[in-house]
């Protein structure tokens, strides 16, 4: 896929991270974050526009490899998982940072 094609995705999409809902159009430090990539709803379905999403770099790596029949199928695995990560980083990450700083 080339960059004018990615940009077509881009736009349509509005710079919106599909499953997550994150604008990279905000402002710079957004933009930055997001690290917009073009997503394959199934990777192995072609570069169909039917196919291709807009996904920041996190949601991205989270959905990976992973064959999905249709995006709302990949919206609830990657929103899935995403939460998994927030419960993680509740219980062991939150308490450390909060102890550090009353130190």
């Amino acid at each position: 896929m080339n960059q004018s094609d990615r940009q077509r995705i881009f736009r349509r999409d509005n710079f919106t991270c599909q499953y997550c809902g994150l604008d990279a159009s905000l402002d710079f430090s957004t933009w930055y974050y997001a690290n917009l990539n073009v997503d394959h709803i199934n990777p192995n379905g072609g570069d169909d526009d039917s196919n291709l999403i807009t996904a920041c770099r996190t949601c991205n790596s989270i959905k990976g490899a992973i064959q999905c029949a249709t995006f709302e199928e990949g919206k609830e695995l990657v929103l899935r998982k995403r939460k998994e990560s927030e419960e993680w980083f509740k219980a062991n990450v939150l308490p450390y940072a909060r102890a550090k700083r009353s130190q």
